[in-house]
């Protein structure tokens, strides 16, 4: 790292340890291509931020006296990770007066940031979810742009949005970003007319590779991941649009296993020991496993596993069926047969960004009037891309 290099990259959203495996997915991916892409320079290291209150409060006095300043081993590169807890005090004396003392922390972490890179949960670029999780999104980007530190928008789905005030702060925040990069066309006829400079690229969890661990998977099995968000039906936003959900997973399953087939249940985003209620693919999956009469030749795969495993998994099944954006992800860059069940436009836009067309459907406010429909075209999914294929 050269003399007048700034030493550190601030990446928004970055947690490898998030109880969705699609987040960390993307911080994983973040890394390696933050890399290839020149952003990120040999010597730099990776820097986050907590803002505290009450420095003896048990959980804020246990960070104070952790280890600030780490390397790891991830996915076979060193990466130093820097940790600053920040006084409230002090944080609001810079956002409100643009004043940081030199020598302290939160002083110092400003002058030395060179870079920051917004995940924004890769489809949290919108307010879609409404507008307390949006706001959520734009500390790292304000501080950007107060700061003039350069910014890029990482590989994400951008929009739609309903509310004009948020569109205008998303314009503007497009505008100011030195590099926006986008995972999917399906907002590019808003962005061309707002004149926005955009690439298509992939998602950043093809970036992130598979890791292998203890585990026998049978040949010719079906992958199914049952979202907690869709499962519960109560979810901010979206709740209640997925009263038929649980049903049209029984009937999936009920589906494969006359076929012979063995049916792993993976959850992708779930807290093991700490679950986000009402949006816990864990908790949903085992509830659903439990529901089942008959379970002949079901797996619900039931561990703490980090992101890169879960892909392993998905990565060995014959024929995917997710409700998870990423988890299709996670079939569509290791070439798995994939078939999303989805409840955002997202997902239609991403499938078609890597090539695969019709094989999406939307569960949004579907009755059980509306599975048969849903299963037979799964059903011709799976022979065309997995009967057909293999019979040559």
């Amino acid at each position: 790292m050269g003399p007048s290099m700034k030493k550190y990259i601030l990446i928004s959203d970055f947690c490898l340890t998030s109880r969705n495996r699609g987040t960390a997915a993307l911080g994983y991916g973040a890394l390696a291509f933050l890399r290839e892409k020149g952003y990120m320079k040999e010597g730099q290291e990776v820097i986050q931020y907590t803002i505290y209150r009450n420095p003896f409060r048990k959980q804020t006095l246990s960070k104070l006296l952790q280890k600030k300043r780490r390397t790891e081993n991830v996915q076979g590169v060193p990466v130093t990770f820097n940790y600053v807890m920040v006084n409230a005090f002090e944080y609001k004396l810079w956002a409100k007066f643009g004043i940081s003392l030199p020598f302290r922390p939160w002083g110092k972490f400003v002058r030395k940031v060179a870079l920051v890179a917004a995940i924004n949960g890769g489809d949290g670029f919108s307010d879609i979810y409404g507008e307390r999780l949006w706001n959520s999104r734009l500390p790292e980007i304000k501080f950007a742009m107060k700061t003039n530190t350069p910014l890029i928008l990482l590989p994400q789905t951008i929009g739609p949005f309903k509310d004009s005030k948020i569109l205008a702060e998303a314009k503007q925040i497009m505008e100011y970003a030195d590099k926006v990069y986008v995972r999917d066309a399906q907002y590019a006829k808003e962005l061309d007319e707002m004149g926005i400079k955009y690439e298509l690229t992939n998602d950043l969890s093809a970036y992130m590779k598979p890791e292998s661990w203890d585990i026998d998977i049978n040949p010719n099995s079906i992958g199914i991941n049952v979202s907690g968000l869709a499962y519960s039906n109560n979810f901010r936003d979206l709740a209640g649009q997925f009263s038929a959900y649980p049903e049209l997973m029984t009937k999936l399953v009920q589906h494969f296993q006359k076929k012979g087939k063995t049916i792993y249940l993976i959850p992708h985003a779930y807290g093991y020991n700490n679950p986000e209620w009402d949006n816990d693919d864990m908790i949903s999956g085992r509830e659903f496993y439990n529901s089942l009469e008959d379970k002949t030749n079901v797996i619900l795969i039931d561990k703490d596993l980090i992101s890169p495993q879960v892909k392993f998994v998905i990565s060995k099944m014959s024929f995917f069926i997710g409700t998870r954006m990423h988890a299709n992800f996670a079939a569509i860059f290791t070439k798995v047969p994939v078939f999303g069940l989805a409840y955002s436009f997202k997902f239609q836009g991403a499938f078609e960004n890597n090539g695969i067309y019709n094989r999406t459907a939307m569960i949004n406010n579907i009755t059980p009037a509306n599975i048969p429909g849903i299963i037979e075209q799964i059903e011709q999914a799976y022979q065309e891309d997995v009967v057909q294929k293999k019979n040559g």
